[in-house]
């Protein structure tokens, strides 16, 4: 008898329990959603900021001129950064579609360095996948 008093308390705790599980469930809704915001956030914040900085290189070299080497390297140099920002934002994000858009930008960038206008500030090659990364990011 006292096994049947017992298995009756944890039977209401677990009704009880059960209650609170759907508050929880949609908790790691809320975290992926959180998670989301913060890398596009973040995200977004570094795409801009190395565009921002190619720029400002090419508005700093209309007063004090560099060669196109320099300029080139500079270019290269920024899409790098951006490169590695990109893969190591893409692991952070707990949706899918947010690192899919993140990867797939990483890829556009790498494809950019690895052709012959890897030095150019234009690369309509990579329209696509920062509009992607925009609409995944509900911008």
């Amino acid at each position: 008898m006292g096994l049947v008093v017992g298995c009756q308390p944890a039977d209401k705790e677990s009704a009880g329990s059960a209650a609170p599980t759907p508050t929880v469930a949609p908790s790691p809704t809320v975290d992926v959603a959180a998670n989301s915001k913060q890398v596009c956030d973040a995200s977004l914040d570094f795409v801009k900021k190395h565009y921002v900085a190619m720029a400002d290189d090419a508005i700093a070299a209309i007063d004090k001129p560099v060669s196109a080497k320099e300029a080139g390297a500079k270019v290269r140099g920024h899409y790098t950064a951006l490169l590695q920002d990109l893969r190591t934002a893409a692991p952070t994000a707990a949706d899918p579609q947010v690192r899919t858009a993140l990867e797939t930008l990483a890829a556009g960038v790498e494809k950019h360095l690895a052709s012959p206008k890897a030095t150019e500030v234009e690369a309509p090659d990579l329209d696509p996948p920062l509009k992607a990364l925009d609409t995944v990011c509900g911008r």
